[in-house]
């Protein structure tokens, strides 16, 4: 996975956006309550990681695989999360809200062809990250 050889542009609003996602995860985790179920924690945790690697468009990441940068087809593309958002919600749900941070800089996306997000799959409990896209077939 390299960047795109297209010219990437972010969205206009990318950076607000993700600034909006990441203050609303620290809002979350500063305001644990014994009454709010942890499943419903998780759940906002999700959609606000989608929400910050979807800044830019759910399929115009700026990490794309050559194979997506050329399928015209968008139900054969898949936005895959380099750094897989189960591990990042357990590392949030474990932080402080100061270190949040950390965590956060390493939620983004890109974009995959269907068949290569099935490939990619089988490595997610042994690998984390770019490590995952370097495994052969």
């Amino acid at each position: 996975m390299r960047p795109s050889t297209k010219v990437f542009k972010p969205h206009p609003q990318s950076e607000a956006r993700k600034r909006s996602a990441v203050t609303l995860i620290k809002c979350l985790l500063a305001q644990k309550k014994p009454e709010v179920s942890s499943a419903h924690c998780r759940a906002l945790l999700n959609v606000l990681l989608f929400k910050i690697t979807e800044a830019d468009g759910k399929y115009k990441t700026r990490f794309r695989a050559q194979t997506a940068l050329h399928c015209s087809d968008k139900t054969n593309l898949r936005h895959d999360h380099v750094f897989q958002r189960a591990k990042m919600i357990a590392a949030l749900e474990k932080a402080v809200p100061r270190n949040a941070d950390a965590i956060l800089k390493r939620a983004f996306g890109c974009t995959v062809t269907k068949k290569e997000h099935t490939r990619i799959s089988k490595f997610d409990k042994r690998y984390d990250g770019w490590a995952r896209y370097a495994k052969p077939e």
